[in-house]
């Protein structure tokens, strides 16, 4: 078979042989494996902790986080130790076949990542915006991808017949145009990126919100634009494809292809890890505030933080109250007694008690909202302020000799 090459082209090639882009490669392939697992991880936390729990566009992200993995595996495991980033005539033939059975397995795991981080911003859209149109393009976008995705997958499972011929020179079989399939995937993944990341700035727009507030949420949902970039300058690799040195001229291509995905990821995750921050700063000033407020009056006096009806912590303005509906059927004997079970009368003999909640009868009818929020009761409702009020005094008794501890009865009194 001919040479692809020159005669000065290989004897450049022969004066390089020793050279090596693997360092670069490996840095490349190595990278995005702990920061998608660790911005996931902390989104699942974030979202675990939140109102929604886990739900669709998460389970998608942790499939493409998988995907990502995999393909940046691949990649080690395939490249650089078959002589990827290396000159192809520097290269073996058994490297070679061995490092296109890489590339055939790392192209899977790209095309899937791609269509699933796609899919969980899709997700996402559909969750957040109400809007039955909007709704509606969002299901038809969603197939479009969907299909997208398993049409590269097959038509890369069966690009040569026998699959073996892919990475094998010596067998015969009969392949698709290798170039006219690349421009396909990766110009249609250009379109469908931007495409998608522009899908809701419509919306948005029309949101009776002050512009500030548009043009803030018009950027956050903008943010995966930068991915665009990248998809750009991948494609720009790929139309420059048909290198014979495809070992060497594979590097840039290598690591465009890892930082694809992991861009629609950290696109996913960033603005919810971004917001978990934000409430546990808001957390933190909180109870410096409250804590400062006490210490004047009171050193020993602390609030426990509310809790909503569905069991997690409520901060803020909605810390010290929280209004209960009780059933109608209350008697005015249970509303008359402590949070114990014991009667207004008979607290003195009760024994003492390190947390407890003051109980109030209250008879107004104001609603509360969806949130919980403090306001005016509805009738027959309960008002639980959860705090307790400690004192401890220290005194030295004679006789033993020893000091001892002695705590005051906790007080328990009507609002």
């Amino acid at each position: 078979m001919a040479s692809p090459f020159t005669p000065e082209k290989l004897a450049w090639l022969e004066l390089h042989k020793n050279d090596s882009r693997a360092t670069a490669i490996n840095w490349a392939y190595s990278v995005p494996i702990p920061v998608s697992i660790i911005t996931t991880a902390l989104r699942l936390w974030a979202k675990k902790a939140g109102r929604n729990g886990i739900t669709l566009d998460d389970y998608l992200i942790i499939f493409a986080t998988i995907c990502l993995v995999g393909e940046c595996s691949s990649g080690l495991g395939y490249g650089p130790p078959h002589g990827m980033g290396r000159h192809v005539t520097a290269v073996s033939a058994y490297d070679l076949m061995t490092f296109r059975k890489g590339d055939y397995v790392l192209s899977h795991f790209y095309d899937i990542a791609l269509a699933t981080v796609k899919l969980a911003i899709l997700a996402f859209y559909y969750r957040i915006f109400v809007q039955p149109v909007f709704r509606r393009v969002v299901l038809g976008t969603a197939a479009f991808v969907l299909c997208w995705g398993i049409g590269i997958t097959v038509a890369w499972a069966v690009f040569c017949i026998p699959i073996r011929a892919y990475w094998d020179d010596r067998v015969k079989g009969k392949c698709l145009n290798i170039d006219t399939f690349t421009y396909f995937t990766n110009i249609s993944n250009l379109i469908t990126d931007i495409w998608v990341f522009l899908l809701p700035i419509p919306v948005i727009l029309r949101l009776q919100l002050p512009r500030n507030k548009k043009i803030a949420l018009c950027f956050i949902f903008s943010i995966g634009l930068a991915t665009c970039v990248v998809s750009c300058l991948r494609l720009r690799v790929v139309l420059n494809h048909g290198d014979p040195d495809f070992t060497w001229a594979a590097v840039p291509l290598g690591a465009y292809s890892v930082y694809e995905p992991l861009g629609g990821i950290l696109c996913n995750n960033l603005p919810i890890i971004y917001h978990m921050l934000r409430n546990i700063r808001k957390d933190k000033a909180s109870f410096k505030t409250a804590s400062t407020e006490h210490s004047g009056s009171d050193p020993l006096r602390f609030t426990a933080p509310s809790l909503s009806l569905n069991g997690r912590p409520v901060l803020g303005d909605e810390s010290p109250n929280r209004w209960l509906p009780l059933p109608a059927s209350t008697s005015q004997e249970e509303l008359t007694t402590d949070g114990l079970g014991l009667s207004r009368e008979g607290i003195s003999q009760a024994k003492p008690a390190t947390f407890w909640n003051k109980v109030e009868t209250q008879e107004r009818e104001k609603s509360v909202d969806e949130e919980g929020a403090v306001g005016s009761p509805p009738p027959n409702t309960i008002v639980v302020e959860r705090e307790f009020k400690t004192e401890v005094q220290m005194r030295r008794e004679s006789g033993d000799g020893k000091d001892r501890w002695k705590k005051n009865v906790y007080e328990m009194k009507r609002r």
